[in-house]
């Protein structure tokens, strides 16, 4: 195990250095009282994915967090992160940078639904999420 960290460690910096990265929102999108923009996918190897973005709440909120659903090619769902990000007391105007790691050790995602709640634990039912996007690698 100890052999495999180093290994691992070497070809995220490989990765983060070359560049290779899957960008696949990096416009602006507002839904409802969230701007978010910069949104990037980024495949660090071994199963690992970053995703990288910034959020500007137009109100303020008590509470915010990112729930992360994986798809395979054939649109079937391959993994749910249920509480990838969270934050407290996000202020009005006040632009927050985020990022989130998945692990994904069954099957390769081609697409994966961005969702944010208000609420803690929401469990990832969509029909709450004040914002939702999906990302193609």
């Amino acid at each position: 195990m100890k052999a495999i960290v180093p290994i691992i460690l070497l070809v995220v910096l490989t990765v983060a250095v070359c560049g290779c990265t899957s960008t696949s929102d990096t416009g602006t999108s507002s839904g409802g009282d969230l701007k978010v923009e910069g949104l990037e996918i980024i495949p660090e190897g071994y199963g690992f994915y970053s995703i990288k973005g910034k959020i500007t709440p137009s109100r303020d909120f008590d509470y915010l967090e990112i729930v992360l659903k994986w798809y395979d090619a054939e649109g079937n769902v391959i993994q749910t992160d249920p509480l990838a990000w969270n934050i407290n007391n996000a202020k009005a105007g006040q632009p927050i940078k985020f990022s989130t790691y998945s692990y994904i050790d069954t099957g390769t995602p081609a697409k994966v639904d961005l969702m944010i709640f208000e609420d803690p634990f929401s469990g990832g039912d969509e029909s709450s999420a004040i914002y939702k996007t999906t990302l193609k690698l």
